[in-house]
C-alpha cells in the first residue's frame, strides 16, 4: 500500500512540476501528464521490487532453518515479513502461503488451516492443502470449493487438478472425479498421467498419483513407500 502511495506522490509533484515548467508559468496538467506517469511507474516498479527483495531474503534464511528441521524458527523468520506487506500488495497472502504450506506438510494441520485460508491463490499448493484439509475432516462442500477456487488460479498446474478429482473419488462421488479431470484433460491438452487418471475411474479402477513423487507426498494422502524413504537420507 505505501509503496502505490509514494509512487503516486511523486509522480503527481513530477506531474505539476512539468505542467508548469512546460506551461510557461501557468500549470497545464497536459504537459505534466506523461513525465508523471513514467515517474509513477518507474518509483512503483523499484519500490515493488525492493519489497520482494526484503521477501526473498527472509525466504532464504527460513529454508535454511528448514533444511536444519527447525520448523518453528522458519515460521518466525517469515513472520518478520509481515510488516512488509503494509508496503506492498499481496505480501501477506504469499507469507501466509508459506507458513500454512510448511504447517500443513509437519502435519499440524489445525494450526496451518487459518493460514492456507488466507494464502494467496496463485499458490496452488498452499491452495490444494486447503481443499485436502477439507476432505480429511469430511467437509466435503468446503472442499469442492476450496480446490473450485485453486483450480480457476492454477489452471495449468496437473498436479492440482488430480489432487481435486483423487479427493473427490475417495469421498465416494466417482462421477464429479471424472467430470474434474475430464476439465482438465481440455484444459491441459495431451497430459499422460491426467488421462490415464480419466480412463482408470472411467473403467472403475484406482486412480495412480505416485508418479508426482515427493509433490504427492507432501499433501499425506499416501506414505511414501519405505525403499523410496531410505533412498531420500542416503
Amino acid at each position: 500500500m505505501y509503496n502505490l502511495l509514494i509512487s503516486m506522490a511523486v509522480g503527481l509533484v513530477t506531474a505539476v512540476i512539468f505542467g508548469m515548467i512546460f506551461g510557461v508559468g501557468s500549470w497545464k496538467i497536459l504537459y505534466g501528464s506523461i513525465p508523471g506517469l513514467m515517474v509513477f511507474v518507474g518509483a512503483y516498479i523499484w519500490l515493488a521490487r525492493r519489497s520482494l527483495q526484503q521477501i526473498q531474503a527472509l525466504g532464504e534464511q527460513a529454508q535454511a532453518q528448514l533444511q536444519a528441521r527447525n520448523i518453528d524458527r522458519a515460521i518466525d523468520i517469515f513472520k518478520q515479513g509481515y510488516p512488509i506487506a503494509k508496503w506492498q500488495f499481496m505480501v501477506e497472502q504469499q507469507l501466509d502461503a508459506q507458513i500454512g504450506t510448511i504447517l500443513f506438510v509437519s502435519e499440524r494441520f489445525n494450526e496451518a488451516e487459518p493460514y492456507l485460508k488466507t494464502a494467496f491463490t496463485k499458490n496452488w499448493t498452499a491452495r490444494g492443502m486447503l481443499g485436502v484439509l477439507y476432505y480429511k475432516r469430511r467437509k466435503f462442500d468446503e472442499m469442492e470449493e476450496a480446490f473450485e477456487v485453486a483450480t480457476a488460479a492454477n489452471k495449468k498446474e496437473a498436479i492440482l487438478w488430480n489432487l481435486y478429482a483423487y479427493c473427490l473419488w475417495k469421498s465416494k462421488q466417482r462421477d464429479k472425479a471424472i467430470k474434474v479431470l475430464n476439465q482438465a484433460v481440455e484444459i491441459l491438452d495431451g497430459h499422460e498421467v491426467t488421462e490415464k487418471n480419466l480412463k482408470a475411474l472411467q473403467n472403475n479402477k484406482k486412480m495412480k498419483m505416485r508418479s508426482w513423487n515427493q509433490l504427492w507426498y507432501q499433501f499425506h494422502l499416501d506414505r511414501m513407500p519405505a525403499q523410496r524413504q531410505r533412498a531420500q537420507f542416503r
